[in-house]
């Protein structure tokens, strides 16, 4: 029975901590809650209020978000006492404090997952499986909220067991649109030849979710928003894809049942590459 703390937000974190307790090999024996009196009344499951030092004392694995400060410091202390950290935000790292949190991790044993939740999907679970490679890959993401960083960070660790997330080359190009809305592309070329072509922004009255794939006798068309996934104009049959749950998989993990993923490592060498992009869309940041 791994024991389970909780640090952050409630808001956030209730929606994991009802998952979690779909788990019988956890047991949430806390939580270190951040926010004002009314929103620590928002978490209307009963799990007792303790301070970050107790609850990380008594924990074996924390679930935590953003909203703590000197998260760093805090992921820091944790990871050298062993402890594994499930991150349900991607954490609000530099590229040298995740380069340190990584090394620690692998000398001390610590299991860190970052969320990636439309990795776990069937159709995701579908590509992995069953894309050859090289292949073409254009990803179209325009949905309300979130930031631009946090859309680069879904993208690439979506697409982890495809292409992975170090390319060779990479090339990026944004425009500005009417009422605030942004268009951006990225395009990113691996050394077997595959390309990926990431179309990413705010468009208004535009929700869109799709990606096209194509490959050696292999054309892939997955609408995420209409529900529909294509491989040679037929359906594509995902009954036999259950979606994993990304704690299940997490604890799976620190088990040795299944090999890491989404962990630190798969995380800096994405903060990597969303640095080098950012850079090249600085150049079209006056338009």
């Amino acid at each position: 029975m791994m024991n389970v703390g909780l640090i952050g937000k409630t808001a956030i974190l209730e929606p994991h901590a009802l998952k979690l307790k779909e788990n019988s090999s956890v047991n949430i024996i806390g939580k270190a809650s951040v926010g004002s009196h009314t929103q620590l009344n928002s978490f209307h499951y009963s799990v007792p209020e303790f301070n970050r030092v107790e609850l990380v004392e008594r924990a074996d694995v924390i679930l935590m978000d953003n909203s703590t400060p000197h998260a760093f410091r805090l992921m820091q202390e944790m990871i050298k006492k062993s402890k594994h950290i499930f991150c349900t935000e991607h954490p609000a790292l530099t590229i040298d404090e995740c380069t340190e949190l990584n090394k620690l991790a692998n000398e001390s044993g610590s299991v860190v997952q970052i969320t990636n939740p439309y990795y776990f999907t069937p159709a995701i679970q579908w590509m992995n499986e069953n894309v050859h490679t090289p292949a073409f890959i254009e990803y179209s993401n325009f949905e309300p909220g979130g930031t631009a960083s946090e859309s680069l960070y879904t993208m690439l660790l979506m697409l982890l067991g495809i292409t992975g997330i170090s390319p060779k080359k990479i090339g990026a190009v944004a425009f500005p649109g009417f009422n605030s809305s942004r268009f951006s592309n990225v395009r990113l070329e691996f050394n077997d030849a595959s390309v990926i072509s990431l179309n990413y922004g705010k468009l208004e009255s535009l929700n869109d979710f799709k990606i096209r794939i194509y490959a050696d006798n292999q054309f892939v068309a997955f609408n995420f928003t209409q529900g529909t996934f294509l491989c040679n104009n037929k359906a594509v049959n995902l009954d036999q894809y259950s979606r994993t749950n990304e704690f299940d998989h997490f604890v799976q993990t620190i088990e040795k049942k299944v090999k890491k993923n989404s962990c630190l490592e798969d995380y800096l060498i994405a903060m990597h590459v969303v640095q080098k992009i950012n850079r090249k869309l600085m150049q079209f940041s006056s338009l």
